[in-house]
């Protein structure tokens, strides 16, 4: 039964980036289920998020139609990193466009261009169309492309 809830939650996208779910991000905490009560612990990325009214309502959606009766959805103050994202969720910001978030212990060098690969990139502003992503050029081959920032 609870198998049902973490896929209905894995359809849950983040509004921000739509190709990402909040399970791959490692906003899920955890869950339970207690007959047709359902119990969800999650952090947001951060928490000025502008979305998190809105992801809150979308779990609570896709637990009612997974077969929830009742949903308690829980805000952990647990910090959220960029470390938690799973390496599906790495490759599909790629593929979107987006260059994944260097590993921690690299957070001071710039990522490669998620178009062609070169790591030949200028930053041209350290915030993108929201706070958790940062505007770069690609010199190789004049991309600009967005960034996801490590925290």
């Amino acid at each position: 039964m609870v198998e049902r809830y973490w896929e209905a939650l894995k359809g849950v996208k983040d509004p921000e980036i739509p190709v990402l779910n909040i399970v791959e991000m490692g906003m899920v905490l955890g869950l339970e289920a207690e007959g047709e009560k359902v119990r969800v612990r999650f952090r947001p990325t951060f928490s000025g998020c502008p979305a998190l009214a809105l992801i809150r309502e979308e779990i609570q959606k896709a637990l009612k139609a997974a077969g929830a009766k009742e949903v308690e959805v829980v805000e952990e103050r647990t910090p959220w990193s960029t470390e938690a994202l799973t390496e599906e969720a790495r490759e599909k910001l790629l593929a979107y466009g987006i260059a994944p978030p260097l590993r921690l212990p690299m957070v001071e060098g710039d990522p490669a261009c998620p178009r062609c690969g070169s790591g030949r990139v200028i930053l041209r502003n350290p915030f993108g169309a929201t706070l958790c992503k940062m505007l770069y050029q690609c010199e190789a081959c004049g991309e600009v492309f967005e960034a996801f920032k490590a925290v």
